[in-house]
């Protein structure tokens, strides 16, 4: 075993999650968050890692057309411990009927319990757009309805609807995202019905076909995409993954359907609407 390994702490201001998964994408390695950021820990070459989240940077200011600030510092550190470390500093989160948790987590007899390590996926629901969604399908009788996850991520709203005994369709257009949905879903001993890489253009004869529909994507993605064509009559359409500033955005886009709840966590907003 190396005696050492490296460390890369990453500080930004904005879009946090997203240079997250860009990290996860990159190293295939655990990451630890810590507050405005997370830590790298590698026996790689962290420059060019560093080079890569710089890169991705200038790309989502010049898409989202916003600064982030972004801040690294390098360190090496004795290889003692500090995977148990880690595996201390992540905790299971909790919420109505449902117990998420990793693997070195106990299942909950009296609850769902939903198994994701946070190492080896995009989301492990304590984020507030993911929780935000957690929250809204926790309100709703999903058995027996057919639910459609767009931009899966780690699987968790996936394998949540399947544990509630939904017909789970999921796509992202991440292929990692998709691997990593596939390889949680053998840990929760569930098979979702359909999953894909790619967008809405496998569906398209699916049109007013989905009881529930759930998104938790960026803002701009949202309302680029016509998601609320397939939701049934009376079926609900749950958004996430929205800053606060860019919520009217969204509700102008979806203004055809009626605002059943919305809720900010940490800044993200998640809106829940019904189609009449």
């Amino acid at each position: 075993m190396d005696p050492c390994y490296n460390s890369l702490i990453v500080k930004a201001d904005n879009f946090l999650w997203l240079l997250k998964d860009k990290a996860l994408e990159i190293t295939k390695e655990a990451i630890e968050e810590i507050e405005n950021g997370f830590i790298i820990r590698t026996f790689s070459d962290v420059r060019d890692i560093r080079l890569e989240l710089q890169n991705f940077t200038k790309n989502i200011e010049s898409v989202m057309g916003q600064e982030i600030s972004l801040e690294f510092k390098e360190t090496q550190e004795k290889n003692q411990d500090w995977i148990e470390k880690y595996y201390h500093s992540v905790s299971p989160l909790e919420y109505g009927k449902f117990y998420i948790h990793p693997t070195w987590y106990a299942n909950k007899k009296e609850k769902i319990n939903i198994i994701i390590d946070p190492a080896l996926a995009f989301g492990s629901g304590h984020h507030g757009s993911t929780f935000g969604c957690i929250k809204m399908l926790d309100s709703l009788a999903l058995e027996n309805k057919k639910i459609l996850d767009v931009g899966c991520g780690s699987g968790i709203l996936s394998i949540l609807a399947k544990k509630c005994k939904a017909e789970v369709w999921s796509c992202d257009t991440d292929s990692i995202a998709v691997e990593s949905t596939q390889a949680n879903m053998l840990k929760n001993d569930v098979t979702i019905d359909t999953i894909w890489q790619g967008s809405l253009e496998m569906i398209k004869e699916r049109e007013g076909y989905f009881d529930v529909v759930v998104a938790n994507i960026l803002a701009d993605v949202l309302i680029a995409l016509p998601l609320d064509r397939f939701v049934k009559k009376g079926g609900v359409l749950i958004l996430s993954g929205i800053l606060e500033k860019y919520e009217s955005k969204v509700l102008d886009k979806f203004k055809n359907l009626k605002k059943l709840n919305g809720e900010t966590i940490e800044e993200w907003v998640t809106l829940a609407f019904n189609k009449n």
